[in-house]
């Protein structure tokens, strides 16, 4: 999804919940889900956020820990530099290539460990636009026509799976962090409220009260080639969007602030922590 269809997403989804509040207030409320269990038999514990009005979402709790996929085929552990950075193929590590942290933060995947399900794409051409580029041809991920467009084509299927999910999981899209950042009292608070409070978050951790339980966790990145970065001071999850050749939007949470950073790009063959969200 680019960055205007994007741009449209969150005004309606402003919109909407302007007038749902004039209509009823809104009452988010959070309780314990029934959990899941990957391919080698590792359970994770999950939190409903929802609200009054029927929006609802199901998330992990911790991180993703498997190294296998669910197919029953194993994910390549890639631990020197060379090898991560090289690797153009399905790869996980531990943070510093250290067990310990296995439990604590999960594993961290490469892009080409989740790729694999079916999503839809619609194909929209834009007009009468504020866009620089109208004569572009937009990707619309799950999406629908704004009004100021025409559908080239009709929806169609594009070829990226899940290799790494759970039968009934998925990995979550842009929109899904945005529908949650949203609901939480949108991105100057939120961040503060899918903070773990614990001390494995550097200080100050700002406005950490993990209200929502989504226990955020910091289990740092590891760059394309192949380093190890901010350990404590960051939690940085996929989203499931190929948007660019080489890059791939994802959702960050700082140590030193409460705000959820808006979505940033990072390298495919980096890697990051992942967290599923459950199919409604």
């Amino acid at each position: 999804m680019t960055y205007y269809s994007k741009t449209i997403y969150l005004l309606c989804f402003t919109m909407f919940l302007s007038c749902t509040k004039n209509n009823q207030e809104s009452i988010v409320s959070f309780k314990d889900g029934g959990g899941l269990t990957d391919i080698e038999g590792n359970s994770y514990p999950t939190v409903i956020i929802e609200n009054n009005n029927g929006w609802s979402q199901e998330w992990m709790q911790v991180n993703l820990k498997t190294s296998t996929y669910n197919d029953g085929n194993p994910i390549t552990q890639a631990m020197s530099d060379v090898t991560w950075s090289n690797n153009e193929t399905g790869a996980w590590c531990n943070y510093e290539n250290d067990p310990q942290y296995d439990d604590i933060y999960g594993k961290l995947y490469n892009w080409y460990a989740l790729i694999g399900d079916t999503m839809e794409v619609a194909r929209f051409y834009w007009v009468n636009s504020s866009d620089p580029d109208v004569d572009s041809v937009r990707i619309l991920i799950n999406s629908y026509s704004p009004g100021d467009g025409t559908i080239l084509s009709t929806v169609y299927e594009d070829s990226l799976t899940c290799k790494i999910c759970p039968d009934g999981w998925r990995v979550p899209y842009e929109e899904d962090w945005i529908d949650l950042i949203m609901v939480l009292g949108y991105a100057n608070v939120a961040g503060g409220k899918m903070k773990d409070t614990s001390s494995i978050w550097n200080e100050p951790n700002f406005g950490a009260t993990n209200e929502s339980g989504f226990t955020g966790l910091p289990g740092g990145l590891r760059r394309d080639d192949g380093s190890f970065l901010y350990k404590s001071e960051m939690g940085r999850w996929w989203c499931f969007e190929d948007e660019y050749e080489d890059y791939v939007h994802t959702r960050p949470l700082m140590y030193d602030t409460e705000t959820t950073l808006n979505h940033y790009v990072f390298d495919k063959a980096g890697g990051l922590s992942v967290r599923l969200i459950k199919i409604n």
